[in-house]
């Protein structure tokens, strides 16, 4: 857990300066951006909305996990392309929390006096390089490193019966959460669904008004549920539209600086944003051997830390970003904050209709 509430002086209180994000929508597939030019402009855009001459400074460098591309060494191609040899350069396994966690782990460098400027930054182009594989186009992208491991992930970390039988895959595991916890709630199936319907309906009105969403449409909780032509059910009880949309392109980045490098480089003080703290915690892979279905321990164990960080009291946030590729978890973590039914979970528009660019 981070808390930065007390650090020796103002170099060593991390503030957020900058942020910048892409969203690609090409007119033809060899026009489209690959992850690392979408990285390259997401930083930018985050010096931009800064004010401040930030990108030559960075010393910390955080790389989300690609999947739509494969790289070899995707940390120091970047800092090539932006002429820098930050002390720290890492690019991540597979995760997808790994954002948020960088973006703690950063504050923490800058809280230890290891660094003044660090940036994390995360980009997937699936949309273009899934059209461009079906259409037998090739792409004018960095050739793709095939002698690079791909990333481990899914049946992986699975057991052998269950890849057998083919319960692997995030989608086919999380309607074991559906069914239990709404057991658990006392809830029929048709209630659950209902629950399910309207959250991700609020889900699809935040992502209406946000420009960089990739699906900009209200969408009402009875078309959500209901399977059709254009929503098509995936594994029950989802929808198409119940699940997270991975097919975009679209990056964004952070700049998080020291206070005192901030002020230096003429940021004005309503620019700020002070990390106070935040937690992390794991869930085993293996989803057989996690002990039930009707929460999750970890992040249990994460909202409750940062609610002590407010008082205890799940209300005292001002925004929250309960995100995730299905309606439970988001159920789940709304309870555990204890926050109603009616509660605004989202400020972006959630994984379906906002976007889902895999771990970022």
């Amino acid at each position: 857990m981070t808390n930065a509430n007390s650090p020796a002086s103002d170099d060593r209180i991390p503030v957020i300066v900058g942020v910048g994000e892409i969203t690609d929508r090409p007119a033809d597939l060899k026009s489209g951006l690959e992850p690392l030019a979408l990285l390259e402009q997401a930083l930018k855009r985050a010096e931009q909305d800064s004010g401040g001459k930030l990108l030559g400074g960075i010393q910390s460098l955080d790389v989300v996990n690609f999947l739509s591309w494969r790289y070899r060494d995707p940390e120091i191609r970047l800092s090539e392309k932006l002429g820098i040899r930050p002390k720290h350069a890492y690019y991540g396994p597979v995760g997808g929390e790994s954002p948020i966690r960088y973006l703690h782990e950063a504050a923490q460098r800058i809280a230890r006096g290891e660094c003044s400027v660090a940036a994390v930054c995360g980009a997937e182009a699936q949309s273009t390089a899934t059209k461009a594989q079906r259409a037998g186009v090739e792409l004018p992208w960095t050739p793709f490193a095939h002698d690079v491991p791909e990333p481990k992930r899914g049946a992986a970390f699975q057991k052998p019966m269950a890849v057998k039988l083919g319960v692997f895959r995030p989608v086919t595991v999380y309607p074991f959460y559906e069914a239990a916890t709404s057991a658990h709630w006392g809830q029929t199936p048709r209630e659950a669904m209902a629950e399910s319907g309207q959250l991700w309906s609020t889900y699809s009105n935040v992502a209406s008004q946000n420009p960089n969403a990739w699906l900009k449409r209200r969408v009402t909780s009875e078309e959500i549920t209901t399977p059709s032509a254009d929503n098509r059910l995936i594994a029950w009880p989802y929808t198409k539209l119940m699940v997270a949309n991975p097919t975009v392109n679209m990056g964004a980045a952070v700049l998080i600086t020291s206070l005192a490098k901030a002020r230096a480089a003429g940021i004005a003080e309503d620019r700020l944003i002070y990390v106070w703290g935040g937690a992390s915690a794991e869930e085993q892979r293996d989803y057989l051997i996690r002990d039930q279905f009707i929460q999750s321990h970890p992040q249990n164990a994460v909202l409750e830390a940062v609610m002590d960080l407010v008082g205890g009291d799940g209300k005292a946030f001002d925004a929250i970003e309960l995100y995730s590729c299905f309606p439970c978890v988001p159920k789940m973590a709304r309870r555990t904050l204890g926050l109603g039914a009616d509660v605004q979970p989202t400020v972006t528009g959630g994984l379906t209709f906002f976007g889902a660019p895999l771990n970022t």
